[in-house]
């Protein structure tokens, strides 16, 4: 039956037609075939499944200024050193072209434009609801943004990024994506990645006891935060990371609050004083080196993460409220921050190497850094090289860790770094 259900769909989208899946809302969404022109709204994730399924081709509109932005900022150390850190969105990175399609939002977000949408003639919009483009906490936003879409007469594909304490409804979005291009199966492969990364996480991390349980800080640097008066942000016991935290990695998520991006104060840091600290993307990309030696954080040098130097980096995402397809590369950084000790067997670049060639499906001395001659892994900060998702984590991930995997030199413009091991 499965097998007669792929040959009549493969059928019908040689020889046009009309076919029907279900999106995350239980709505039937009708879709002409074949599928070509597709728009889609959201900060990279629905870009990302379908590059893994081989069909990143067929977006012809974009909804999110992510996908176009080059994310900039300076920052001095305390010892007067200048640094420049820049990225762009990977999915940018991995296909240049998407950056000359036509947005249908502004760029500032949460603004789309319905008549250049419409104007585009897109045969399907899918709309996910939870990225920094379209956020699910403004409900009013959420209904007039489907009702006008929906108005348009364009067939409309909703799903729904992590909300809450989980992460296990993106094997319903993969679902959906997959249906929609007819291949199902290859689209759950990526949730079975993220499913097997947890549970070798969890099959480690399960017989720890209370007091044994490091404190964890999911720390954004955001220097918009610095203008308005506090010094960073935080993530509550409600958010996703904050289940990656405590219910895969066994940890303790410091802030024992709710919500996302809660902005903090220096005494509230030092009433937390974490044992690690995690640094997630937070309008931009932010190193260990920054919170280490910036002179922007000099009054939270006595804080206990960073007197002991653990300060992680998590990869590019490229906006921290985009649940992503590299939440695997997270769990992994995240666990090994709290618990090096049982994580000793395996290579943060290793990993990532093996997760691009399976999910980008692309040699990744190509995709994301290069790799030289010594079998070391080689990026560029500070000129105009950009990164992408694997190469912050290459770069900045050791940085805190007691034995160094990278040294540093002068090449160019920038300072590169090669990592070993």
């Amino acid at each position: 039956m499965k097998f007669l259900l792929g040959f009549l769909l493969a059928l019908s989208l040689a020889f046009g037609g009309e076919f029907s899946i279900k999106d995350m809302r239980g709505a039937e969404v009708k879709i002409a075939s074949p599928l070509e022109r597709v728009a889609t709204i959201d900060d990279g994730f629905v870009e990302s499944v379908m590059a893994h399924l081989g069909v990143i081709d067929k977006v012809k509109l974009i909804g999110s200024w992510s996908m176009k932005r080059d994310y900039k900022y300076d920052f001095t150390t305390k010892a007067g050193e200048a640094y420049t850190l820049r990225g762009w969105n990977v999915m940018k990175y991995l296909h240049p072209w998407l950056n000359d399609l036509p947005c249908v939002n502004s760029p500032q977000g949460n603004v789309v434009n319905f008549e250049a949408l419409a104007n585009e003639n897109p045969q399907l919009v899918i709309l996910r609801i939870g990225d920094c483009t379209l956020r699910g906490s403004n409900k009013d936003a959420v209904e007039k943004t489907i009702a006008t879409i929906e108005a348009l007469g364009i067939p409309l594909a909703v799903i729904y990024a992590p909300r809450g304490a989980e992460i296990a409804t993106m094997q319903e979005e993969m679902r959906v994506l997959g249906e929609i291009f007819g291949q199902k199966d290859k689209a759950l492969k990526l949730f079975e990645y993220l499913d097997k990364t947890q549970k070798l996480v969890q099959e480690r991390t399960a017989n720890l006891k209370d007091d044994q349980k490091v404190s964890m800080l999911y720390m954004g640097l955001n220097p918009n935060i610095r203008k308005n008066g506090g010094v960073a942000s935080a993530y509550g016991v409600n958010t996703p990371e904050s289940f990656i935290i405590e219910n895969i990695a066994g940890a303790k998520n410091a802030f024992r609050g709710d919500g996302s991006n809660v902005i903090l104060s220096t005494e509230q840091l030092y009433a937390i004083d974490p044992d690690v600290i995690v640094l997630p993307t937070s309008n931009g990309y932010h190193p260990a080196s920054e919170l280490l030696s910036s002179a922007d954080f000099e009054k939270l040098e006595e804080l206990k993460a960073i007197k002991n130097k653990r300060v992680y980096a998590m990869p590019w995402s490229p906006m921290n409220c985009a649940r992503r397809v590299e939440y695997p590369i997270d769990i992994l950084i995240i666990a090994k921050a709290a618990y090096p000790q049982l994580f000793l067997d395996i290579k943060v670049h290793k990993f990532v190497i093996d997760f691009d060639r399976d999910v980008c499906s692309r040699d990744p001395s190509f995709c994301h850094f290069c790799i030289d001659k010594r079998f070391g892994i080689g990026m560029f900060d500070g000129d105009t090289h950009h990164q992408c998702s694997a190469t912050p984590v290459l770069s900045h991930f050791t940085c805190g860790i007691r034995i160094p995997l990278h040294k540093r030199y002068e090449s160019g413009g920038g300072q590169r770094r090669v990592f070993y091991g």
